[in-house]
């Protein structure tokens, strides 16, 4: 009877996602439905976290009294590879603004990354994390993640998936999350 049940539950849900008339809305309703967690963590404090890079270290300390995006990715996934140019975009916009820090994180080897930030040109740092721990910081959301913190660390918006046309991605990186992180400036 169970399986019966959570079948009717999820055909009405998608059906009344997809009768939803805004095309951002239906990913942000389908991106709550599937993750939940991380939709519950907006408004509160982001996780303790530390990670190390090549040149640096990134911990909620060293983030205090910045606006912070933290992108999840990694090569095998289409949404993210189609971020990619965008998400470089961007990190050049508001590399200049002492108030903003990008972490683009992945559980890509180090072969990977490299291959990765030579074949779009990135100018960003590269921060690798084990699966388990870009699960848990991403709260079990699928990738690619994108989560927005305020100067005092809290979660403010927080988006899972993403489109596989380049152009789209683009969309959604350059008129959402630059305008989100903006707005906390």
């Amino acid at each position: 009877m169970r399986p019966i049940l959570s079948s009717v539950f999820l055909i009405i849900t998608s059906l009344s996602i997809a009768q939803t008339p805004a095309h951002t809305d239906t990913w942000e309703q389908m991106d709550s439905l599937m993750c939940p967690k991380g939709y519950a963590a907006i408004g509160h404090a982001y996780q303790e976290f530390r990670l190390t890079g090549k040149n640096n270290v990134a911990d909620n300390k060293s983030l205090a009294g910045k606006v912070v995006l933290i992108n999840f990715w990694f090569e095998g996934c289409h949404p993210c590879m189609a971020e990619m140019e965008a998400l470089n975009e961007l990190f050049n916009k508001m590399k200049d603004n002492k108030d903003f820090v990008f972490i683009s994180l992945t559980r890509d080897d180090e072969e990977t990354i490299k291959r990765v930030k030579k074949k779009y040109s990135l100018l960003f740092d590269v921060y690798y994390a084990s699966s388990k721990e870009c699960q848990q910081l991403n709260f079990g959301c699928g990738y690619p993640t994108s989560i927005i913190l305020d100067k005092t660390g809290i979660v403010k918006y927080k988006h899972s998936g993403g489109s596989i046309k380049t152009e789209e991605a683009r969309e959604f990186v350059l008129q959402t999350l630059l305008p989100e992180i903006k707005k906390l400036l």
